[in-house]
């Protein structure tokens, strides 16, 4: 009798495990877009998606023709689920090295694509596309 209980417990037990090893982690949303500045592509710029509700942010890097896509971690794409705050920056530095080349000088976006940032998002589970255009003044 005993082991039959113990034999049930435990199947309980590894069906409970399971059933937490599926897709787990939280819901994300692909997120891709256009930034332009005065209508024109903005490359290099850096893209930050930070959740209303508090969470881990995601960020991208725009190409020459001003497309980025985000990143949640290293491995996935996307931001969580949910309002989002947007910033814009420029000129950031990614990392130092003493053999590369010195960064060029990039005039920094208004404060409100960035540290006062007014830009949102809201996310949706599957692709989402938010392009926006910053003024230089």
């Amino acid at each position: 009798m005993v082991r039959g209980l113990w034999g049930v417990v435990l199947l309980s037990v590894s069906l409970i495990a399971l059933s937490g090893c599926g897709q787990g982690g939280p819901a994300l949303g692909q997120v891709t877009g256009t930034i332009t500045q005065d209508g024109r592509p903005l490359p290099d710029a850096f893209v930050s998606f930070y959740p209303a509700a508090g969470g881990r942010s995601s960020h991208g890097m725009t190409d020459q023709s001003g497309k980025y896509l985000l990143r949640f971690t290293g491995m996935k794409d996307g931001a969580l689920v949910g309002a989002h705050t947007v910033k814009i920056e420029t000129g950031v530095q990614l990392s130092e090295s003493e053999t590369g080349p010195k960064p060029k000088k990039v005039p920094q976006l208004p404060a409100r694509y960035n540290a006062e940032s007014e830009l949102t998002a809201e996310v949706e589970r599957g692709n989402n596309t938010f392009d926006f255009d910053v003024q230089a003044k």
